[in-house]
């Protein structure tokens, strides 16, 4: 397969789009039109070559601090009840773990890291499901 230039695939665009009119406004429109059919084109493209990577993705691929502290907490006392981050991250009694988001996310990273078996799908499951809202 040959890649086409930049010209060569707007001309090839344009064809296919049968454009007659010589109006100088008209042209600009169909121009306008053909390069974001190419831009398209090239998204996809690259959509599809990326596609395998994504399949094969790890814990690790996830942007950890981006999760909302409901569903690390919901998530982390699901899979880890003993774990002292996840229960007393909303008590003020325990001033380590209050509202300490940096401590969560990286505490709730490394055990999704370490997780193994059924947990750690599930995990990547759950993580799959909020990410992609």
């Amino acid at each position: 397969m040959t890649v086409l230039t930049k010209t060569e695939s707007l001309d090839k665009v344009l064809a296919e789009m049968n454009m007659r009119s010589k109006k100088k406004r008209a042209r600009k429109k169909f121009i306008k039109q053909a390069m974001q059919q190419l831009e398209t084109e090239k998204d996809t493209a690259a959509v599809k070559a990326e596609a395998p990577l994504a399949e094969t993705k790890t814990a690790t691929a996830y942007a950890y601090h981006k999760l909302p502290v409901g569903f690390m907490i919901k998530t982390g006392k699901q899979h880890f009840p003993e774990e002292a981050v996840f229960r007393f991250y909303y008590n003020q009694n325990h001033p380590e773990e209050y509202k300490n988001k940096d401590l969560l996310t990286e505490r709730f990273q490394t055990l999704v890291e370490a997780a193994s078996g059924s947990t750690k799908t599930s995990l990547i499951e759950a993580l799959d499901q909020q990410t992609s809202k």
